[in-house]
Parts: structure tokens; C-alpha cells; sequence
């Protein structure tokens, strides 16, 4: 099956990462203003390249390992010739819509929905064995070497407000960090001092790290009504936070593009180019009529390949791509696509709020 089908015109929420907090008018503004996407009617291009990775296409290459959660909070193996799990590694809890796969396949590292900012755990692929990694983390995103694990911090939903926010600081909560696994050392890099001051934090819903492990793609959501949203490469080693508030870190969007149009998400490939969700448009009321996925430069925003066109009633998550760069998939709403040597996507299955290779 293939993503072709036309849809009705609809209003839904987009990405209900929840807050809580100090009940202000800007934060209930900005937990209020979780974009609500309209509907179309769209499909998929035809492919206009080959694969992301280096090589051209290696004919009928066996696809990597695949994991998913299901809409029911389950971390699974899915067989990727027929999306049919083949395996349960943890029944239940699990959310967040990014996992991360070690490069050997032998561990999954996920989002368990536990306390205020919620938690990171390990999972062993061979006999399920269970590892907490930090009981304050979201968005999981392993090192190509597999040898440091990235994660963001942030507050969800909490009937005991006073016990998440010491000191009724929010944004001190929200952090990129980045585990050394063997030393367990780790770095952290908070929000920008002078955009922490203004009280909005800026939420992180995804991380990616370049080929050579040596930046990060941060994808962060709307800070408030539908605004704020951005894409920014951190190198861990030089910057001390998670972006610069002059937009100096930002991908850029090409030239002449709408103003109101940003990045959901983005995700970088093998060949160190991004893959990403590109919409329209930002402001509030949301009303979203466009949504492109694409191979972009990151330094000029530049459109280098058109992968699909999405539709606009539903998020565009859990962007990846295999690390030999011949697979890529990604969640469109709850169906996985999947895509093998830039030949169009396909729905492999439904019912998924996460998965990677």
C-alpha cells in the first residue's frame, strides 16, 4: 500500500507534548497552542535520486534491524519485509516518538513515560534484560560509534506541579544531554540565558547526530501559539547550549521561501545531509497547507531531493535512516513509511508513535 490516499478536511492537535507549570497565561498559551494541522489530499513524488547513502543502489540489501512502539506503549521488532512484530521487548510504557538502535543491534534505547521528565532505559535485543540510564530524559539518539547517547529533559504532566519545578523555574528543566556510556560522563547544555528569562522554555522532540558524531540536529516544537518552531545543529564539543538565540545556529530556509513556513523535524543522513519535514505554516490560528519531506543541504537549506509530499492532516515524526543510508523511514501519523533506494514511501504498517533502524 501506498501512501496515496486522499483524506477529508480535518482539525487534530499536533504533537500533544504536554507541560505543566506555573499556571501563567504565556505557558497555558503555549500548552494550548499545539498545532492543529488541516487536511488535504496528497501523494507521494515520484523518486528523483538515488539512495542518501554513498555507492548508488546495492540491489535487494537485507534491511538493518527494525524497532517500533505501538500505539499501545509497546517496544517491539517488527520484521521489515512485512512490518509483523516479531518480537515484544518491553509490553507497555513506553512513549515518545524517537528510539534509538545500537549499531550492532543489540540494544534499544527508549522513553519510558515515568515521572515529571519522564525516563531513559536500555533494552537488550538478545534476552530483554532492562537498564535505567537516567530517570530524567526524552528523545533518545545514540552516536553513530554507539559510544555516547544524547538525550533532552523536559516536563510533562504531573499532578504534583510543586515536586517537578524546584524553585518554580521551568526552563531549567529543559537541557540537551550528552552520556558518555563507558565513563558515564556527562555534558550538559541549557537553554540560551536570555531566552530562559523570557519563562518560555523551547522543547526538544528530536535529536540526530551528524556521520561523523561530531554535531547534533535539534528539532524543536512551537515555543508559543504555534511559533518558535526550529531546527539547529549543536556541536557539543564548542557550543554551551542547545542554540543561540540570534538564530546562528538555525538551518536556514532557502531564499524566498514563505515566512511562516519552518521545520518539524529533521534527522541527518549518512552522507551528511539532512532529511526533514518542512511545512506551512506557522502563526494561530494553525492551518497547515503544505507539508514536504526532503533531502536538504543544512547549510543552505537548499532542496537536494524531494522524498514525499505528506499529508497535511497529521504530524510527520521519527524521521531515520539506516546507517548504510539505503533505508529511510518515518511516521506519518501512525502509519510507518518506509523507503528503499529513494524509490517512493510505503506504508510497511500502522498504529506505531515511534521506530528506527
Amino acid at each position: 500500500m501506498t501512501s496515496t490516499e486522499g483524506v477529508g478536511r480535518v482539525r487534530r492537535a499536533a504533537r500533544p507534548r504536554s507541560l505543566a507549570g506555573p499556571i501563567t497565561l504565556a505557558l497555558a498559551a503555549m500548552v494550548l497552542a499545539a498545532c492543529s494541522f488541516g487536511g488535504g489530499s496528497d501523494t507521494p513524488p515520484e523518486a528523483t535520486g538515488g539512495p542518501t547513502g554513498a555507492g548508488g543502489s546495492a540491489g535487494a540489501q537485507a534491511a538493518p534491524t527494525l524497532a517500533a512502539v505501538t500505539s499501545a506503549g509497546a517496544l517491539v521488532l517488527l520484521d521489515p519485509t512485512n512490518g509483523q512484530a516479531t518480537r515484544t521487548l518491553v509490553p507497555s510504557g513506553v512513549v515518545g516518538d524517537a528510539l534509538a538502535v545500537s549499531p550492532d543491534g543489540r540494544a534499544v534505547y527508549y522513553e519510558l513515560g515515568a515521572g515529571c521528565q519522564h525516563e531513559i532505559w536500555r533494552v537488550s535485543t538478545a534476552d530483554g534484560a532492562k537498564t535505567r540510564i537516567t530517570t530524567a530524559g526524552n528523545a533518545p539518539a545514540l552516536s553513530p560509534n554507539g559510544e555516547r547517547l544524547a538525550y533532552a529533559t523536559q516536563y510533562f504532566d504531573n499532578d504534583n506541579h510543586a515536586s517537578c519545578y524546584p524553585d518554580n523555574d521551568i526552563t531549567a528543566g529543559y537541557q540537551v544531554i550528552v552520556l558518555d556510556l563507558a565513563t558515564h560522563q556527562t555534558h550538559r547544555y541549557p537553554m540560551a540565558p536570555q531566552v530562559a528569562a523570557t519563562g518560555l522554555p523551547a522543547p526538544v522532540d528530536h535529536l540526530s547526530w551528524s556521520p561523523d558524531g561530531g554535531r547534533l540536529a535539534v528539532s524543536m516544537s512551537a515555543v508559543q501559539d504555534n511559533e518558535g518552531w526550529q531546527l539547529a545543529i549543536m556541536n557539543p564539543t564548542t557550543d554551551t547550549t542547545y542554540f543561540q538565540d540570534d538564530g546562528s545556529t538555525q538551518v536556514p530556509l532557502p531564499a524566498g521561501t514563505n515566512q511562516d513556513t519552518f521545520y518539524a523535524e529533521g534527522a541527518f543522513l549518512p552522507n551528511g545531509h539532512l532529511f526533514v519535514v518542512r511545512q506551512c505554516c506557522s502563526g494561530y490560528p494553525p492551518n497547515t497547507t503544505n507539508v514536504d519531506m526532503l533531502e536538504i543541504d543544512p547549510a543552505s537549506g537548499k532542496q537536494l531531493r524531494q522524498v514525499a509530499v505528506g499529508l497535511t492532516d497529521r504530524d510527520h515524526t521519527s524521521l531515520d535512516a539506516s546507517a548504510d543510508g539505503h533505508w529511510l523511514l518515518y511516521l506519518s501519523g501512525k502509519d510507518l513509511e518506509i523507503s528503499h533506494d529513494g524509490a517512493k514511501p510505503t506504508i510497511l504498517a500502522t498504529g506505531f508513535l515511534a521506530a528506527a533502524w
